[in-house]
Order: C-alpha cells, then sequence, then structure tokens
C-alpha cells in the first residue's frame, strides 16, 4: 500500500502542478485522473467509472479570471482514491469529492499566491541577464510546491486515512449513508443541467429529446447513445444543416 500512496501523491502532484501545458488541459479532469487511479490500485474501469461520475458534478463550471469552484486535483485524484480504499460507491464518492474539491481550494489558492513570489525571486535574475537560472523559479520551485500542497495530503490521505474514513462510514446511522447516496446522485443531474444551460439552443432541443428517449425509454448504455449522438452531430454536418441554422 505505501506504493500505491506513493504513487498515487505523485500523480497528485502531476495534476496540480504545471509540468506540461498539455497535461493541464487534456489529464486534469477527474474521469482521466480517475482512471489513472485506477491503474495504480489495479482497476482502473471501476475508478474510471468513479470519476466520470465525478466529472458530471462540473460539466457545467465554468472557470472565471483563474478562479475555479473546485479544485480538480482533490476532486478527481484524492477523491476518487479515498472512495475506492474505503469501498464507497460512486454516488458517496461525488459527495466526497464536493467536499475534498472545495478544501482544494485553499491548495489552489495558495499555490498561486506562492507562484507568485517565485515570479518575483527570478526579477532580480532577469534584470542582470542571468537568464540561465529562471527555470528554478518559473519550473522547480513551483512544482516542488505542488508536491507539497497536493502531493502530500494526497500520500497521507490514502496511506493513513482511507482505513479511518471506512470505519468512519460504516458507523454512520443507515439514514445517514442513503442520504449521501441520496445526495450524490442529484449533484451529477445538477452539473449536466448547468452545462445544458450553457450550451442550449432551441434547434438543438430535438436531440436532447432522442438522447432521453434512448436512455429512459429504451434502456441503451452509454457506448451506444454516444455512438447514436456521434452520428446525429455527423448527419447534421454532412447534410450542410448548421449553414441553414447560422442565423438562428
Amino acid at each position: 500500500m505505501f506504493v500505491q500512496a506513493l504513487l498515487i501523491g505523485v500523480l497528485a502532484t502531476l495534476c496540480g502542478s504545471v509540468f506540461l501545458e498539455l497535461w493541464v488541459w487534456v489529464m486534469r479532469n477527474p474521469i482521466i485522473e480517475g482512471a489513472l487511479v485506477g491503474l495504480i490500485l489495479g482497476d482502473w474501469m471501476t475508478r474510471a467509472t468513479i470519476g466520470a461520475t465525478i466529472q458530471l458534478i462540473y460539466m457545467g463550471q465554468i472557470t472565471v479570471g483563474g478562479i475555479s469552484s473546485f479544485d480538480k486535483c482533490y476532486a478527481g485524484v484524492i477523491a476518487t482514491a479515498v472512495t475506492m480504499l474505503s469501498h464507497q460507491t460512486p454516488e458517496v464518492g461525488v459527495t466526497i469529492a464536493v467536499t475534498l474539491g472545495t478544501i482544494g481550494l485553499l491548495a489552489s489558492n495558495l499555490t498561486m499566491t506562492v507562484n507568485a513570489v517565485f515570479v518575483h525571486m527570478a526579477d532580480k535574475y532577469i534584470e542582470t541577464g542571468e537568464t540561465k537560472r529562471l527555470w528554478i523559479y518559473n519550473w522547480l520551485l513551483p512544482n516542488l510546491f505542488a508536491g507539497v500542497v497536493y502531493g502530500l495530503p494526497a500520500f497521507f490521505v490514502c496511506y493513513f486515512g482511507a482505513g479511518a474514513f471506512e470505519s468512519f462510514m460504516a458507523s454512520l446511522p443507515a439514514f445517514i449513508s442513503n442520504a449521501l447516496t441520496v445526495v450524490g446522485s442529484i449533484l451529477p443531474a445538477l452539473g449536466i443541467g448547468m452545462m445544458f444551460k450553457a450550451v442550449y439552443k432551441q434547434k438543438f432541443l430535438a436531440f436532447a429529446i432522442i438522447g432521453f428517449v434512448l436512455i429512459a425509454y429504451l434502456h441503451l448504455d452509454i457506448i451506444a447513445c454516444t455512438l447514436v449522438g456521434g452520428a446525429a452531430a455527423l448527419l447534421y454536418w454532412t447534410l450542410g444543416l448548421d449553414k441553414l441554422t447560422e442565423g438562428e
């Protein structure tokens, strides 16, 4: 378990830092982070399911001016790991993710504040033309600090806290456990609703109704619905319907 907790700590550091720009925009999402946690813990498909459920909460979340309403690392990496290690359902995992994602804002704001200090530390080298040392303040120190605020909490939570959390959840009365499950079931629907409100256009309402029928009445799985949605998008584009409705 030590090695697994250590690897999750490294993953949390990567997801909370700025190692690569591509990593930031592609990999730092709960569905991807959940799958990576699953690879470390030996069941990537189940963990990807947990990550995908967490992802739904934040589908309509918009980052304004660099300020987010949650921390993706705490919500995606640490929450998924805790959910799996404490043998909780994805619905309970959603509740855990909301809590940890909000707590993670402290780490996120602290990181941005301290990184600003590193920038000013690099100013003196710019003034003297010693640009070879800039990488220390622009890359090395920020990533090392990310290990402190993301990697260490992830390691300690996974190595010491998962068992305690499982015991705590087992000791809760049934009505509280059921309430957590209900809340965790509602939050993804709220996330989808927020996303739908952001991208809604009346001309696409028919596609939304078709998707609802496929799931609610025909009980198709997510892969089948994705294929139907992709086919609908392809038809919309190849038939030139986008050009016919440009003015709407």
